[in-house]
């Protein structure tokens, strides 16, 4: 498995893996995937708006760190496993920063 970033409007937004980049765009273009997403929230907000851009690309070095810092102790899990990289209410958000 590889880890991806999905950038939403732009904004990298989450960290999850897949075998393939193919595999990472064709979860984030599921219609279930952006409805189980939709009912997040950002500071009480939306976390994103109705026309919003959703693409995945290859996940850069730190949020690779981010990814593996939070599956930390997560255990095992079946499908794919994601990492939010922007607070998101009711969820803990690991945040890396390079030194």
């Amino acid at each position: 498995m590889k880890v991806f970033t999905l950038e939403i409007d732009g904004q990298p937004t989450m960290v999850f893996d897949a075998d393939s980049i193919e595999e990472a765009r064709g979860i984030c273009g599921l219609p279930e995937f952006r409805a189980d997403l939709s009912d997040l929230k950002r500071h009480g907000k939306p976390l994103f708006g109705e026309v919003a851009v959703f693409a995945a690309r290859d996940a850069t070095d730190i949020e690779v760190v981010a990814f593996k810092h939070a599956m930390t102790g997560a255990g095992p899990s079946e499908g794919p496993t994601m990492a939010f990289l922007v607070p998101v209410d009711g969820m803990l958000v690991t945040i890396v920063q390079p030194e």
